[in-house]
C-alpha cells in the first residue's frame, strides 16, 4: 500500500502546469502524455544523504524510486558517494565525488553535508544543461536546489518534507535563535514555491500552513519490520 500511495496520491493530487512542457496532471484523473507524445516523465529526484542504507530517509527515496521504474519514469537521482547501490529500470544515480576527508555522513546539518550539497549543485547544473525535466523532488536542504530549478528553469517541484529545516538549525544550534526569521523566511519560500509539500505528519504539515502552501499531502512513514527492503 505504501508504495502505490508514495507516487499514486502525488500524480493524483499534483495540478502540474508548465509553461514549458505543457505537462498536465489533474486530481483524479490519469495522466495524459498525448501533448507531447511521451510514456512517461522525466524526473530529477534530489537526495541529499547516503544512498542507499538501511535507515529512514533513504529508506523511504527507496521506495518511491521502485514505484516510479515500475511505472515506467525515467529517473535520475543526485546523492551522495556513500550508501550501496541501488539497480532499478530507469533509474540512472549520479554520485558526487568521493572525499577522503568527508566521511561517514550523519542526519542533520554538518560541514560534511555542506560540501556534498556543493557538489550536488554542481551536478543538478550539468543535468539540466543536457537534459530538459518534467519535475524535480527534493528533499530535506536540496529543496533551495529546486527552488532555483523553478525560478531559473521553470522546472516545478515537490517539496518531501520530513522536518522543518528551521527549527533544526535553532534547537542544534540555541545562539542562532536571533536569525530565526531569516530561516523561516527562506523555509517559507521553498514551502510556499513547492506545487506540492509531502508532510511526513500531520503535525508538521499544520506547522507549515503559515506558510501558505499551495497544497500539502501528508504520508507518513511506516515500519519496514515486515517487508524485504
Amino acid at each position: 500500500m505504501y508504495l502505490t500511495n508514495k507516487t499514486d496520491r502525488l500524480t493524483d493530487q499534483l495540478d502540474i502546469k508548465s509553461s514549458r512542457n505543457e505537462l498536465t496532471l489533474s486530481e483524479n484523473q490519469p495522466v495524459s502524455y498525448d501533448q507531447r507524445n511521451l510514456t512517461r516523465m522525466k524526473i530529477l529526484l534530489l537526495a541529499p544523504h547516503p544512498f542507499y542504507q538501511n535507515r529512514g530517509t533513504p529508506i523511504a527515496v527507496n521506495l518511491v524510486l521502485k514505484v516510479l521504474s515500475e511505472r515506467g519514469d525515467q529517473v535520475d537521482v543526485v546523492t551522495y558517494p556513500e550508501g550501496r547501490d541501488i539497480n532499478y529500470e530507469n533509474i540512472t544515480v549520479y554520485r558526487t565525488p568521493k572525499l577522503s576527508w568527508v566521511r561517514n555522513i550523519r542526519p542533520g546539518f554538518s560541514w560534511k553535508k555542506i560540501v556534498c550539497d556543493f557538489f550536488m549543485l554542481l551536478a543538478v547544473i550539468r543535468l539540466v544543461t543536457k537534459k530538459r525535466y518534467d519535475l524535480v523532488h527534493a528533499g530535506e536542504e536540496s529543496v533551495f536546489i529546486g527552488l532555483g530549478l523553478k525560478i531559473l528553469c521553470k522546472i516545478p517541484y515537490i517539496y518531501d518534507m520530513d522536518s522543518s529545516l528551521a527549527q533544526q538549525m535553532i534547537e542544534k544550534y540555541p545562539l542562532l535563535q536571533f536569525v530565526s526569521s531569516v530561516f523561516n523566511f527562506f523555509e517559507g519560500l521553498a514551502v510556499k514555491n513547492a506545487k506540492v509539500v509531502v508532510s511526513v505528519c500531520d503535525a508538521l504539515a499544520a506547522d507549515i500552513q503559515k506558510y501558505k502552501p499551495r497544497k500539502t499531502v501528508v504520508i507518513p512513514d511506516i515500519s519496514l519490520l515486515n517487508s524485504n527492503l
